[in-house]
């Protein structure tokens, strides 16, 4: 059975150590907390790699960090978050929908002594139509609930995976005019995610943890968010969230610092645009299991 190793590069949550905690707050962390978030990215090539941005003055975004060829070139299609452990066995995972349409989890050893050693374990096919997945890992308060969603023709579905495989929880509609998404908050009774529309407005989709999903969907912004392709979330302190959003038409990338969603009362504050070009064909969060709290 493929499933007890789908789940073993997903690691428990804990704080990484790169994270300076900022002090929790009402509004936008400011700069001075100097939270991090590693950006990760898969290449035209099918390199996975990823960059640590700091939010200090001026912005800071690291050299490309651990170039791995883990898929063709132009092999990968959408992924979702990659957890990486200091356990044994040290890995770097994801899930990730290929061209084919086919899904499953992607792998390589994060041992920079050892080969990387780069893996793809196929779940099952036919994912073709789907244009948005996300990932909710939840082992902090041993559930144990690793919470799968993939977004088809304006229909949200859950899966939970498991050692048993993956189950069908739910699933819920109204969602065809989302562009891009990216999981905000995490809780045992729900998971949030942080979506913009082709028309340019960002909304939060609380997704409870029940079979009939009824989600509770609030504008955070009318509209200017129409040209990001991706976002990419990670926590800032106690409750705010450090928000890059890329344009891969101009190679631009923006760092945010955003406070509880909190509806249209939510604070965004633009940090700056960050140095470098941001064009790859995927971009991720790449983390160790920070819990998500931003709504």
């Amino acid at each position: 059975m493929i499933y007890p190793k789908l789940l073993r590069g997903l690691p428990a949550l804990v704080l990484p150590l790169s994270l300076l905690v900022a002090p929790s707050s009402a509004t936008a962390a400011p700069t001075a907390t100097a939270c991090t978030m590693d950006l990760g990215s898969v290449t035209s090539q099918g390199v996975v790699q990823y960059r640590t941005v700091t939010a200090t003055q001026p912005l800071s975004v690291s050299a490309v960090q651990r170039q791995v060829e883990v898929f063709a070139p132009g092999e990968a299609r959408l992924s979702t978050i990659w957890n990486w452990s200091r356990n044994l066995p040290s890995l770097e995972s994801g899930i990730v929908v290929k061209n084919t349409g086919v899904i499953g989890q992607a792998s390589y050893n994060s041992n920079t002594a050892e080969p990387a050693d780069p893996t793809f374990t196929q779940v099952s096919a036919g994912w073709g139509a789907y244009s948005a997945i996300g990932l909710s890992v939840d082992d902090e308060r041993r559930t144990a609930r690793n919470q799968f969603y993939g977004l088809s023709n304006g229909t949200v579905r859950r899966w939970v995976i498991n050692s048993f495989g993956w189950t069908p929880t739910g699933q819920t509609g109204g969602f065809s005019a989302v562009k891009t998404w990216a999981l905000l908050g995490q809780s045992t009774t729900y998971d949030t995610f942080l979506a913009t529309t082709r028309g340019g407005a960002l909304f939060t989709v609380r997704l409870p943890l029940t079979k009939t999903m009824t989600p509770v969907v609030k504008q955070v912004r009318s509209g200017t968010w129409q040209a990001f392709d991706y976002l990419i979330a990670q926590r800032c302190g106690q409750v705010s969230t450090l928000l890059t959003a890329i344009d891969k038409d101009t190679g631009a990338a923006y760092l945010y610092a955003m406070s509880h969603a909190n509806g249209p009362s939510t604070v965004i504050k633009l940090l700056g645009k960050l140095p470098g070009t941001y064009t790859d064909p995927i971009y991720f969060l790449r983390t160790n299991g920070t819990y998500l709290r931003g709504e």
